[in-house]
Parts: structure tokens; sequence; C-alpha cells
């Protein structure tokens, strides 16, 4: 009991890392509608918004990297995706003073209006995502 409040006390006091989500958040994905994913990071408390936007852009290009796509666009919401909107960031709100950072991305094999390069968001978020959390005012402000 006293190891697991100690536990509970040394994580309490850190930003949430890159991993998937578990009790302190972290990066889940979905099915959106026809050819869209849904990609959610939450954060904790301790987090940065501008963190869990470069979070969520990060595992998009992981999943585009998985299933072999070279590029990929982002989409804030449905209505942005249907009315072909693009985004460079996703979009970020809070839930419980928590930030969560939504996205939904297509996956592309051909580049077009708004499209990220898989490899190049990879190469320039790895240094924030594999570091750890950190401050950054770089990586998109909240929107």
């Amino acid at each position: 009991m006293l190891s697991a409040l100690a536990l509970g006390l040394l994580l309490s006091g850190c930003a949430t890392q890159y991993q998937s989500m578990g009790m302190t958040g972290g990066h889940a994905s979905g099915q959106g509608p026809g050819k869209l994913k849904r990609v959610v990071f939450a954060g904790n408390g301790y987090t940065k918004a501008d963190l869990t936007q470069a979070y969520a852009k990060y595992r998009c290009a992981e999943m585009a990297q998985a299933n072999k796509k070279p590029f990929f666009i982002m989409y804030e919401s449905l209505f942005a995706a249907a009315a072909e909107r693009p985004s460079t960031t996703p979009r970020v709100g809070m839930v419980h003073n928590k930030p969560v950072s939504t996205v939904f991305m297509l996956m592309l094999d051909a580049p077009r209006p708004g499209v990220l390069e898989t490899a190049v968001v990879l190469q320039e978020l790895g240094p924030i995502v594999n570091g750890g959390p950190v401050e950054s005012s770089t990586q998109g402000g909240t929107q």
C-alpha cells in the first residue's frame, strides 16, 4: 500500500510521457468515418497543451509509417474533413483541466494540398517525443 502511494506521488508531479493510453494519459486511435482515422492524445494536469498536439501529430506520423504511407493529412474535425480544410496541428481542448488533442487523419500515397510528409514529421518531432516531456512553444499553440 505504501509503495503504491509513493508511486502515485512520484507520477503525479510529471507531465504525461509519450505512451499508449493509460492511467496518466497517452495516445489512442480508432477508425473514423470512411478512410479517416481518429487520433487522441490526453495529457495530465502537468502536460502543456502544445506538447499534447506534438504527441498527437507524431502518433499520426507513426501510424502512416506503419501503413507504409509517405503522406498524411490532418483535420481538426469531421466538418473540416468534409470541407477539405486541412490543419497542421491537432485541435486541443481541456477535459477536467487536462489537455486533450484530437485529430482526424487521412493516410496517402501521393502528395496533395495540405499534406504532411510522414518522414519529416517523425524527424522533426522525434527529439521531443523521445526526449520526454519538454516545455515547448514551437510546436504550435492552442487554437
